[in-house]
């Protein structure tokens, strides 16, 4: 992956670290399988 600077690099690396989390259901209880729970982890994990 070509990333043109540390910010997409850093969001792209986040993404997947979340998305493995909610694979492996690690995230679950924060979320409780409901959508809107699972927007605000991803929300959660891009704010700085």
């Amino acid at each position: 992956l070509g990333f043109k600077s540390m910010k997409t690099a850093y969001a792209t690396i986040k993404g997947i670290e979340v998305m493995r989390a909610l694979r492996k259901g690690q995230a679950e209880s924060f979320y409780l399988g409901h959508p809107l729970g699972e927007m605000r982890l991803v929300s959660r994990v891009f704010e700085r």
